[in-house]
């Protein structure tokens, strides 16, 4: 749990320092988020295991448990659960990257982001960043 805890705060640090202030809200800046935050989870666990599926089935199981507790409009929760499987997905090609290299990494994956306006659009763009307004 302390690896999550850790992790959080670093995600939160972060992305306050690369985007003051905007990421709360459904933008590039909080697709960033989420998507780090999924992958430092999964980087701070798999110090302490290195079974990945474990690592990953642990990731996926906070960051849902987040998205079911906090109260949003149906789209915003399910470009965070999207933004956060991009993470997770990233975690194994990522897994030996510094944590400076993992957001510089993102930071270029937020060009290809994709402005989606339909719950039918996000399924076909599982391999990239969505958000909903700029």
């Amino acid at each position: 749990m302390l690896a999550t805890i850790k992790a959080t705060f670093y995600t939160l640090k972060i992305t306050q320092k690369k985007f003051p202030d905007i990421h709360d809200k459904n933008n590039k800046a909080n697709a960033f988020r989420h998507a780090l935050w999924n992958v430092l989870i999964a980087k701070q666990c798999a110090k302490f295991s290195t079974d990945y599926r474990v690592v990953l089935n642990w990731t996926k199981k906070i960051t849902d448990w987040h998205e079911d507790f906090s109260v949003n409009e149906e789209m915003a929760r399910l470009m965070d659960l999207h933004n956060n499987v991009f993470g997770r997905n990233k975690f194994l090609p990522w897994k030996e990257e510094t944590v400076n290299s993992i957001v510089e990494l993102l930071i270029k994956e937020l060009s290809n982001a994709i402005l989606v306006t339909k719950k039918s659009e996000i399924k076909k763009l599982v391999h990239k960043l969505i958000y909903l307004e700029k």
